[in-house]
């Protein structure tokens, strides 16, 4: 098969775009031929479609005229570009099935469009949720969770100023969702991938679409050793971005209830990096926390490998959590907020520990317990969470399953041409 997978960022910038590479490369180690649509950025990976792309958009530039800030809330809403470019694609390539990562807004579902005028099966996967809210994190400003648009409508973005607090922002959030909505472009999506029964179920409720969505577990890359790792340094592990959902914060502060040996570390960027460090220097935790900038490759997988416990402190609708997935293919005990797709990766007192979300008591307790067992049922615990992320999360796997969901909607829109 011929398989454009579009997404809107073409290099590495969290676990979207983890999964979206994952995922090419195990489909081409299956046999399969991949082609990209993508956003331009000069941190893109090199790819032969890349003349394709669709021009950078910044819609946070502040030095935008009035005019260009128009122009540019239209073509969030609908991009004219992205399908002029698309169109060219398929017509060079000619793709058997399209898989959608990230489109919302840079790319848009102008592009759904052209994949239906050339009658391709479209599957979307759904790493996020704006389709149920806007401003897709579902969370007020306040950083509490908050399903009002899910329930109540979408003008509750707007009301609440949900898109980092602008009015204008917020209006074309909501301007968006109704024209995706009432246009019916959820609708011509052929099938949906959630990675957890709780998005899942909270999109159906949502009844935002016909279509049929269903399940399927987050995957780790091909060449993913599955191993128990006993040889220890001193500390727990947080790695990810520094973002207020992700409850940096919060497992900062449990920290500091706890009497431990173990040094707290930290490995990530983001929005939240000035507030951890002050945070760290206000509590005199400077010689216990050790704050680092991104890690990537396998620096990073080494000091996941030496980890005693990793975190997973997400303080909103986390999908499937790749970090926590990577931590458990090592065999480390991982301690996380008992919140959407966390709650089903993590099982308790088995393959780690839950907390109660943004409650730093919850934290220090779970943590504590992951500190406090033995060499023994340490590593029987580790020997377990090994196996039990082979089964959850081979690729090869996977791979087989997902290319029968293709072959199925290629063959049913090929038996709707010949009737």
């Amino acid at each position: 098969m011929k398989i454009l997978l579009i997404h809107k960022f073409h290099y590495m910038l969290g676990g979207t775009e983890t999964f979206h590479y994952n995922l090419a490369e195990a489909l081409t180690a299956a046999g399969h031929e991949i082609i990209f649509f993508s956003m331009y950025d000069e941190r893109n990976i090199p790819c032969a479609q890349d003349k394709y792309f669709v021009s950078n958009v910044d819609y946070n530039d502040s030095n935008l005229s009035t005019l260009k800030k128009i122009k540019m809330g239209i073509k969030l809403i609908y991009s004219f570009e992205a399908k002029h470019n698309i169109e060219k694609l398929i017509q060079d390539e000619k793709p058997d099935i399209a898989h959608i990562g990230l489109l919302h807004r840079q790319i848009t579902f102008s592009v759904v469009d052209v994949l239906k005028k050339y009658n391709i099966p479209v599957v979307m996967h759904l790493h996020e949720l704006t389709a149920v809210c806007p401003c897709y994190t579902m969370l007020r400003q306040d950083g509490t969770i908050c399903s009002d648009c899910a329930t109540k409508g979408y003008w509750n973005c707007v009301k609440n100023k949900c898109m980092k607090g602008s009015l204008a922002k917020s209006v074309l959030a909501y301007i968006e969702a109704q024209f995706l909505r009432y246009g019916h472009y959820y609708d011509k999506i052929d099938l949906y991938i959630a990675e957890c029964n709780f998005y899942k179920n909270l999109v159906q409720r949502a009844q935002f679409t016909h279509s049929p969505i269903i399940k399927m577990n987050n995957f780790l890359p091909i060449h993913q050793e599955y191993k128990a790792y006993y040889d220890q340094d001193n500390y727990i592990l947080y790695f990810g971005r520094y973002a207020r959902e992700k409850g940096v914060l919060t497992i900062l502060k449990a920290y500091a209830k706890i009497h431990c040996s173990e040094k707290l570390v930290l490995v990530g960027k983001g929005s939240e990096e000035d507030k951890i460090k002050d945070y760290v220097k206000e509590h005199n935790l400077e010689e216990r926390v050790q704050i680092n900038g991104a890690i990537f490759g396998e620096e990073m997988e080494h000091i996941i490998e030496r980890a005693k416990v990793v975190l997973v402190p997400s303080e909103w609708y986390e999908n499937g959590a790749f970090v926590a997935l990577q931590a458990l293919a090592k065999g480390k005990i991982v301690v996380a907020s008992d919140i959407a797709g966390l709650s089903e990766i993590v099982q308790d007192g088995e393959t780690g520990y839950l907390a109660e979300p943004g409650n730093p008591d919850s934290f220090a307790v779970a943590i504590q317990k992951a500190l406090s067992l033995t060499e023994t049922a340490y590593r029987d615990m580790s020997e377990h969470i090994v196996a039990y992320a082979k089964k959850r999360c081979d690729a090869g796997n996977y791979i087989k399953e997902l290319c029968k969901i293709y072959e199925k909607l290629i063959n049913e829109k090929q038996h709707k041409e010949n009737r």
